[in-house]
């Protein structure tokens, strides 16, 4: 629902689910949590940065102490918060949370799973707005030759956290390289 816009109601969904959980289930039960992340991701995408970084901070502390801090559930959270962070132009704090998250997820998941692409992408990001553009396009062709989804390789050149990269023509080679390589995946065999 949240990805077709429908934010208002997906939010009302999400909370009454929440509210539901917390009572029957308890705040630590995974379930509890993960519909705690899924709100995040809608409080972020009605631009309410500040509301989703305080429910992501409050899930995160009890995913590291009840899950772990290697769990893949808090591995997402730790980069959910990183892009809340970014998005409200905290880049130092992101980067920091972002690295932190990616050396746990190369360590644990690996370099090839989707998680981990997803944080390089989302290291890119950060840095293609803090100008280290060398880094950051090194990073995002890493994300893009080693897991990361065909459709947020083919939205590369939309995405406007790197609009610091546009008319590159390194960023261009890259563009063309994410599609060629996402048309290879969605080919039929």
């Amino acid at each position: 629902m949240d990805e077709e816009g429908r934010y208002a109601e997906a939010e009302k969904l999400y909370r009454e689910t929440l509210d539901v959980q917390r009572r029957v289930l308890g705040p630590e039960h995974p379930n509890t949590l993960h519909s705690a992340f899924a709100l995040t991701w809608v409080l972020f995408g009605e631009g309410r940065a500040a509301e989703a970084e305080k429910l992501d901070r409050e899930t995160l502390d009890i995913q590291r102490r009840v899950l772990g801090p290697e769990h893949p559930d808090t591995l997402a959270s730790m980069n959910t918060l990183a892009v809340v962070l970014a998005d409200e132009g905290r880049y130092a704090e992101a980067e920091k949370l972002l690295r932190e998250t990616r050396d746990i997820q190369r360590r644990v998941l690996g370099p090839e799973h989707p998680q981990t692409a997803g944080s390089t992408y989302n290291l890119g990001c950060v840095l293609a707005r803090k100008g280290n553009r060398d880094e950051a396009l090194a990073l995002l062709r890493e994300a893009v030759d080693h897991g990361l989804e065909p459709s947020a390789a083919v939205a590369l050149e939309k995405d406007t956290f790197l609009k610091a990269l546009y008319g590159d023509p390194r960023f261009a080679a890259l563009v063309a390289h994410a599609k060629e390589r996402a048309a290879a995946v969605q080919k039929p065999k």
